[in-house]
């Protein structure tokens, strides 16, 4: 698959002074995890979801959103239910995981160029410093948004709009990455340039994104990082 522009109207920034990032999916390939577990837990309560079905209406959601979609008449209780258990078979089925393909070398020319980085995810705390510290991370970003930390998770802008706040960045001067439908819808509400992570998928709710790549390898990302003016380069 090739680099793709999206449907995104945002304009390429003119500077750039921080990159935000999702953490599952995006981060990380962690969606057979992820999938794996919710049906685990869902099986407690005799049920199941098809991967179409996760994809469609679990995929990068927050926890508040699934439980009132899988349990709407008793979200309080069999919701909380569930989604306690689900992530809690997700953290204990990691061992050991790997960073998205390119991700280093990114990271590596964020910090030689002195950008804010920043991860923004409606993952809980428990998630996000568990797997950060898998894959090497921890200390690597500038600020972890995390689903406690915020009224509402993606797809509303408001995880994005604490991101930004917290390094001091506004979204005119932002990249953001993201591999889900609500991620993105996220992010192109806090009006940030935004970048969907496809993989080998083409899937077209990423095709609001401002461009689509397969990973952080792509062509089309090198192009456009270095078609923008970094504050600190001559």
């Amino acid at each position: 698959m090739q680099d793709r522009q999206g449907t995104g109207k945002c304009p390429v920034p003119s500077r750039l002074d921080a990159l935000l990032f999702d953490l599952d999916g995006t981060l990380v390939n962690t969606t057979e995890l992820h999938v794996d577990a919710t049906n685990a837990a869902l099986a407690t309560f005799g049920r199941q979801i098809s991967r179409s079905d996760y994809e469609a209406h679990l995929h990068g959601g927050a926890n508040d959103d699934t439980r009132h979609f899988l349990f709407p008449d008793d979200p309080e209780g069999k919701g909380r239910d569930y989604v306690e258990l689900k992530e809690q078979l997700f953290r204990d089925s990691i061992v050991e995981l790997e960073r998205m393909p390119g991700l280093t070398g990114l990271l590596d020319w964020a910090a030689e160029h002195s950008l804010k980085t920043a991860v923004v995810t409606n993952a809980p705390r428990a998630n996000a410093d568990l797997m950060l510290r898998a894959l090497g991370l921890k200390d690597r970003f500038d600020a972890i948004v995390v689903a406690e930390e915020v009224p509402l998770g993606k797809p509303d802008p408001g995880p994005y709009l604490e991101g930004l706040s917290r390094i001091g960045c506004t979204a005119e001067a932002a990249i953001g990455f993201e591999d889900s439908p609500s991620g993105l819808t996220a992010l192109i509400g806090a009006g940030v340039y935004s970048v969907a992570i496809s993989g080998t998928d083409a899937l077209p709710p990423l095709d609001r994104a401002d461009l689509i790549i397969d990973d952080y390898r792509a062509p089309g990302l090198q192009s456009l990082l270095h078609s923008i003016r970094i504050p600190d380069s001559p």
